[in-house]
């Protein structure tokens, strides 16, 4: 996250109020989140979806606002899983501490009457009390074995139950770090991947590619052929990202219809290979509505490609790919082109 100084931090403060009052939106936590965020302009996706949404002229209803904050901020959902499962875990632990602890107890108070049935048998030998003293020893005998077999139990019943709050974390882990329509990594694993990912790139001193793709007149077709067939359309570009990575190589949905992919020990030509057989294989696809039958054409995407430089800010990094992303739309779309000295820039577009 990055810091911002009191005088830019007022700045943002006071565009965000100055939006929400312009478009009618109440001025509760979330809203401005969204609008400083928007402001600020840390987040390139965030500013595409809501540029997207101000163009087509959609009102800010409290759906939309809480759709972008789950997409874009919300921290809470993994948070909130962290929690539940800790409680649930620490609850089994002092369950499992108990069992063991009257476990131990158990073997104790047998030991003591074994014990106590030795000295007993020492004493009375062979005489009348032999029988007693060995039937009262095989019922303590078989009352131990009873609670071993309970302890037995309820210990496969918690360790059971442990494996599964370690599967539900894990689960709400992969849901947090996923985006739900198109089983991509989301925004917030792209940037914790991207982090490692350069790190790795430095101590090593290999290579680190990042492309971004972008689908082009997406929000025409859209508009054209509505938002479920849109979303059909974001589901097959993030199936064939899937099925043209590999390894390490992380596939994401950077925002809106903008896609990202992570490409370690990778150097930018052979990114701009990749993304041009992922643009071409996409470019032959025919779309065709399932119901009717209706054909809908084809879609074409824009990509551009980056080489990490050893000690850059991640910031630069994601602009210098965004930079040659916009240089792929502004030289005609459907194409792949990679970041050079003359596209270190970022401009602010309203991507169709």
């Amino acid at each position: 996250m990055y810091h911002d100084d009191l005088h830019q931090a007022a700045e943002y403060a006071h565009a965000a109020v100055a939006s929400m009052t312009r478009f009618s939106i109440p001025p509760t936590p979330i809203n401005f989140t969204i609008w400083y965020e928007y402001h600020a302009g840390r987040d390139p996706a965030l500013s595409r979806a809501i540029d997207a949404l101000l163009a087509a002229g959609t009102s800010f209803t409290p759906d939309t606002t809480l759709q972008l904050y789950e997409e874009f901020l919300n921290p809470a959902r993994m948070l909130r899983a962290s929690r539940e499962t800790t409680e649930k875990l620490q609850e089994a632990m002092d369950e499992l501490r108990n069992f063991v602890g009257a476990a131990e107890e158990d073997t104790r108070t047998y030991g003591d009457k074994l014990e106590d049935f030795s000295d007993r048998l020492d004493k009375h030998g062979n005489g009348p009390a032999f029988g007693s003293l060995v039937g009262a020893m095989l019922q303590e005998t078989r009352s131990m074995q009873e609670r071993n077999q309970s302890l037995e139990e309820r210990l496969a019943e918690t360790t059971a139950e442990v494996a599964q709050l370690r599967e539900h974390f894990e689960q709400a882990r992969r849901e947090s770090l996923s985006d739900s329509l198109t089983g991509l990594a989301n925004r917030k694993n792209f940037e914790q991947t991207l982090t490692l990912f350069a790190k790795a790139a430095q101590d090593s001193g290999e290579p680190l590619a990042l492309m971004l793709l972008d689908i082009d007149h997406f929000k025409l077709f859209n508009d054209r052929h509505g938002h479920q067939t849109g979303d059909t359309v974001l589901q097959l570009v993030a199936r064939t990202l899937s099925d043209n990575v590999k390894g390490q190589d992380l596939a994401a949905r950077y925002g809106g219809e903008e896609f990202a992919l992570l490409l370690p020990r990778t150097r930018a030509d052979q990114a701009v290979k990749l993304g041009d057989n992922i643009r071409a294989l996409i470019a032959t696809r025919k779309l065709v509505k399932r119901a009717s039958g209706e054909p809908l054409g084809r879609i074409t995407v824009s990509a551009g490609v980056a080489e990490y430089r050893i000690g850059e800010a991640l910031s630069s990094f994601v602009q210098r790919a965004d930079g040659a992303l916009y240089g792929a739309k502004r030289e005609g779309r459907n194409r792949v082109v990679a970041a050079t000295e003359a596209l270190t820039f970022t401009e602010t577009v309203l991507r169709s």
